[in-house]
């Protein structure tokens, strides 16, 4: 693996011939050999590509006036990543929008009824401080999860949560275990269980949370990880 030192390159993605380009959290350019993607070819890996192929037709049936729609509604939102922040298109945001409220709903893990018009509020769901408490009840497993936003809107969380780790591991960006996988309703300014089965004691653990608006037209939260370690609290 290589970075480059220099100031002649100061921004470039993707691949070129055998060389994959991309950036650290800090910003710095990296290049690597070009690998081909894992395929294990889960069950579940391919109920997310169902998902995103049913939401990729579904933008073909839109009218151009829905399509410039959800291009207005996109523009109002910016993501951030290694390279600093950035938009999508309306066809991205609907495809993202679209295939996770179609992936929770095919997984069976809520039951969600998709629209395809774009929310009229602008800009993505802000759950407001996500607080994660220890349950107060030591006979189960798991985490406590309270959103608290303005505008008083429920939430419906994707949960998703890592393999074990030893407790000096900081840092996880994935992948994570989709048959973990469940989504929970979240109430505004409630704190609400999230049950995890199988953790073992004193070992590190990452859960990556996803959040919806519970109405449609939905509206996207921001990607949200968190550490924490399995403790016994029984007393």
């Amino acid at each position: 693996m290589a970075k480059f030192l220099s100031q002649v390159y100061t921004l470039i993605r993707g691949s070129v011939g055998g060389v994959t380009y991309t950036a650290n959290q800090f910003a710095s350019l990296i290049a690597k050999a070009r690998v081909s993607p894992v395929n294990p070819a889960t069950v579940n890996q391919g109920v997310i590509r169902s998902a995103l192929a049913q939401a990729s037709g579904a933008w073909k049936q839109l009218t151009p006036i829905q399509r410039d729609a959800w291009d207005a509604y996109a523009d109002t939102c910016e993501f951030s990543g290694s390279m600093g922040t950035y938009k999508i298109p309306g066809r991205q945001m609907f495809v993202a929008v679209i295939s996770l409220a179609q992936y929770i709903d095919a997984r069976d893990l809520y039951d969600l009824s998709v629209l395809p018009t774009p929310p009229v509020v602008p800009g993505f769901f802000s759950p407001g401080p996500i607080a994660v408490d220890i349950p107060q009840t030591p006979s189960v497993v798991g985490i406590c999860l309270r959103i608290s936003n303005q505008t008083g809107v429920d939430g419906v969380a994707l949960v998703e949560r890592s393999i074990p780790f030893n407790q000096t591991r900081q840092r996880f960006k994935g992948p994570f275990l989709s048959e973990s996988a469940q989504a929970i309703v979240i109430p505004n300014g409630t704190s609400t269980f999230v049950e995890f089965v199988g953790l073992a004691e004193d070992y590190a653990y990452f859960t990556r949370i996803r959040l919806l608006t519970e109405e449609a037209p939905f509206r996207m939260s921001a990607k949200y990880i968190f550490r924490h370690v399995a403790v016994d609290t029984t007393p």
